[in-house]
């Protein structure tokens, strides 16, 4: 079995790999891990944090989500999912990745899982709504940026597209994006429309197991 495996968990930044996948187009395989499973032996062999993304590329595995957009785009020029190394575009998504990892998705972490920063569980919706706050400053800041955007790196799709595809959909139960962000929620709603993210949620979702597509179905994790 020569095709990378992907493994993740439904509603995880493991998505913006899958999106990724479909947007290349050449085969490979999922592997759906429950978020229990990630505690067990064979997932930790793979990944001693627990955490997906983890790829598989033949005999060698990697882990953590950015690391792994990045070789997928750079692995794949034909897909065109990230500017020339060197340019103002690639800087440009470097920033944006660099964003969204270190400040928008580590954002949800105490709305999520509190009990990662305390394990009292009588400040646990105080961590919540500390971290809420912090996530709207974060939708502010991005309904200026991407204000008549499509993309966020020029005017084609990239990983940070993927990205975003993944963690922005995150808060749209705690606020009402059309009225706090609305040029975000326009720009991840025309996203969603995008055919490679359609099929990618319906995947996640379990409506598509494979073979269908690149897609050559699931393996088990043990």
């Amino acid at each position: 079995m020569n095709e990378p495996v992907l493994y993740y968990t439904p509603g995880t930044c493991a998505l913006s790999e899958l999106i990724c996948l479909e947007w290349i187009g050449e085969p490979y395989r999922l592997c759906r891990v429950a978020r229990d499973e990630r505690a067990s032996e064979a997932f930790l062999a793979l990944n001693p944090h627990g955490s997906v993304p983890v790829m598989r590329f033949g005999d060698r595995v990697m882990a953590e989500n950015l690391a792994l957009l990045l070789r997928l785009a750079d692995t794949n020029p034909s897909a065109k999912l990230a500017p020339p190394a060197g340019s103002p575009e690639r800087d440009e998504l470097h920033f944006w990745l660099s964003y969204i990892g270190s400040r928008f998705h580590v954002a949800f972490y105490p709305v999520f899982k509190a009990s990662r920063y305390s394990d009292r569980e009588d400040l646990a919706e105080h961590l919540k709504q500390q971290a809420l706050l912090q996530v709207g400053k974060e939708l502010a800041f991005l309904n200026e940026r991407f204000t008549g955007r499509q993309h966020a790196v020029g005017d084609s799709r990239t990983v940070v597209d993927a990205y975003f595809s993944a963690t922005g959909r995150w808060g749209r139960r705690f606020f009402d994006y059309p009225a706090v962000s609305p040029e975000f929620d326009r720009y991840l709603k025309g996203l969603e429309a995008d055919p490679g993210v359609a099929r990618a949620l319906k995947i996640e979702a379990g409506e598509i197991e494979g073979p269908d597509g690149a897609l050559l179905g699931h393996v088990a994790l043990a």
